[in-house]
């Protein structure tokens, strides 16, 4: 069940991620390579706990895992870098005032939002598995 949870909110969240990036590129805007890596390791990771799910290898739940996590953390980066590149003299907990200021930005936050429902039940099947 955790599995198809992480699978349902994984393949969400790489359909919106895709939207947004079509959303910069219609508009063209540069778009930083880290976006990029952020949808190739998305891509990449879906592949490995689809076969995760397929199998129920515990190699491939925790493969899955650590890709997934790293496609977070290159996702977290990229929005932090986005917003100092707005407010370049901030100081403080820059994290924080990032992720509020998705508040603004409906797609965005859901993108955001939804990375948790991935993340958590992806460590959870891959626990449960081993």
């Amino acid at each position: 069940m955790t599995a198809a949870i992480a699978l349902i909110a994984w393949i969400v969240n790489t359909a919106i991620g895709f939207a947004l990036l079509l959303r910069l590129l219609r508009a063209r805007r540069r778009v930083p390579a880290l976006a990029y890596y952020h949808l190739v390791t998305s891509v990449a990771g879906l592949g490995v706990w689809i076969a995760f799910v397929a199998t129920g290898s515990a190699l491939l739940a925790w493969t899955g895992f650590a890709v997934l996590t790293l496609h977070l953390t290159l996702g977290d980066t990229l929005m932090v870098k986005g917003w100092r590149r707005s407010n370049p003299g901030a100081r403080g907990i820059v994290y924080f005032r990032a992720m509020t200021s998705l508040v603004k930005r409906p797609l965005p936050l859901v993108h955001a939002a939804l990375s948790p429902l991935a993340w958590f039940p992806a460590l959870a099947a891959a626990v449960i598995s081993s």
